[in-house]
């Protein structure tokens, strides 16, 4: 009978840890989570030890940080860079595969197509520099490799931008938004049915290492997709909200994210026969999940 791999995924509890465990768990596959708590990829020790009492035959690094202000310093970001170095090594010496997430804040956003996986990375911020030395760090490291940029990833669980925007639209009349920032917003369970498939179709001895992008369909405005989470919403509450204003992203406190980061997805499709879903109904499964919690 066939049996499904293991997996050890980490940062098991952020947005698309926790959708990915879940997903893989429902799937039937043997599944160890980790989180960033109780699993530090920064420290090698902790990695070979849970590596080797586990023994999975894939790992996907779904840990990462986000600097939360611009005032966050590069050091602030190992487990962007350092952690996936310490990964890709620690998997190499024991032939297990590596799965990567990372993102499209590669890139400086003066494209006026979308970005394909051979186009040169540009990082404009600390956070964009911290996951390129990462990248890089588990080509040179990890000859059995999945790398994975996504587009804005969004889910109904945590600090997603979702729920933060939902929180100030109760109690404010005005919130503000980010203008200026053309991308592609990406449900996490979306995003996590992406991995899955990838990781089935590896088990059956594809051989299509390297870097991959996935986003959903349909790049829009931060602002637009802003105003899609709100009327999203208002179909299951009132919102105190009035009305969103646009501003310039760096009046919002936040690292500079590129003002254009669509991805072209092309080279998935091509294979592993994976289509773009559309963000709005990985939206539209965001809400009802929010607002199952409170019915």
């Amino acid at each position: 009978m066939f049996e499904l791999p293991k997996l050890l995924i980490t940062g098991a509890q952020g947005q698309l840890g926790y959708e990915l465990a879940s997903l893989s768990t429902e799937g039937g596959f043997e599944v160890v989570s980790c989180a960033s708590a109780s699993l530090d990829i920064c420290n090698e020790a902790a990695v070979s030890e849970v590596l080797d009492k586990h023994s999975p035959q894939y790992v996907i690094n779904a840990a990462g940080r986000r600097p939360v202000s611009i005032d966050n310093r590069a050091s602030d970001l190992d487990v962007n860079s350092k952690g996936p170095a310490i990964l890709a090594s620690a998997c190499d010496e024991r032939g297990m595969a590596l799965i990567q997430i990372s993102c499209a804040e590669l890139f400086n956003g003066s494209a006026e197509i979308a970005y394909t996986e051979v186009m040169e990375p540009a990082p404009v911020s600390d956070y964009g520099q911290s996951l390129w030395k990462g990248e890089q760090a588990v080509r040179e490291r990890a000859e059995r490799h999945i790398i994975l940029r996504t587009g804005w990833l969004f889910s109904a669980r945590g600090r997603s931008f979702v729920r933060q925007l939902l929180e100030s639209a109760r109690v404010e009349t005005e919130v503000c938004v980010a203008d200026g920032l053309m991308g592609s917003p990406t449900s996490a369970v979306d995003l996590a049915r992406v991995v899955v498939a990838l990781i089935k179709q590896l088990d059956c001895d594809a051989d299509n290492w390297g870097t991959y992008h996935y986003c959903a369909a349909e790049p829009i405005s931060w602002f637009g997709f802003s105003e899609a989470v709100i009327a999203a919403a208002r179909q299951y509450e009132d919102l105190k909200l009035e009305r969103l204003v646009a501003v310039h992203q760096s009046e919002l406190g936040h690292h500079l994210r590129p003002v254009f980061s669509e991805l072209n997805c092309k080279k998935i499709l091509r294979d592993f026969g994976i289509h773009q879903r559309s963000w709005r109904t990985g939206l539209m499964q965001v809400a009802r999940t929010l607002y199952s919690y409170s019915e």
